[in-house]
């Protein structure tokens, strides 16, 4: 009886073996899990209407702003309720901005040249012009609502 009982067990043991080793041949190596890839945050755009405030020693004006921005192509326009609207090209590079046009006032071609930095928020600019014949100004702009 305990040659039979023995012998059981090793039988056992052996099959247990067996079906390990099956189960280990048959069953693919199980890969680590990727880790999900971080998305990053989309490029800060100028895109949309922006409220100027332009000084110069002798007036103050709110000129408006509008920036299209796809991809590394930004244009815009500023609108003087004055003088009317001028479409311009701009570069942006890193937070430094740069547009010119040229402005019609009163009958006489004025080149119009603006340079700032975005802040770090992409809120707000601020930067100097150069408004050809009319002098240099200083200007900030803020996002319109």
């Amino acid at each position: 009886m305990k040659t039979v009982a023995r012998s059981t067990a090793i039988g056992c043991a052996l099959a247990l073996a067996m079906s390990a080793l099956v189960s280990a041949q048959t069953t693919p190596p199980q890969k680590p899990t990727p880790s999900p890839t971080p998305t990053s945050a989309p490029a800060p755009s100028l895109a949309g209407k922006w409220i100027m405030t332009l000084e110069t020693e002798q007036f103050t004006a709110t000129p408006a702003l509008e920036f299209t921005q796809q991809g590394d192509k930004l244009t815009g326009s500023y609108e003087s309720t004055r003088y009317g609207k001028f479409p311009f090209t701009a570069t942006l590079k890193g937070r430094a901005l740069e547009f010119s046009f040229t402005m019609n006032a009163e009958g006489t071609d004025v080149q119009m040249a603006f340079k700032g930095e975005v802040a770090t928020d992409y809120k707000s600019i601020k930067g100097s012009a150069d408004l050809g014949g009319m002098g240099s100004a200083t200007w900030s702009a803020v996002r319109g609502k």
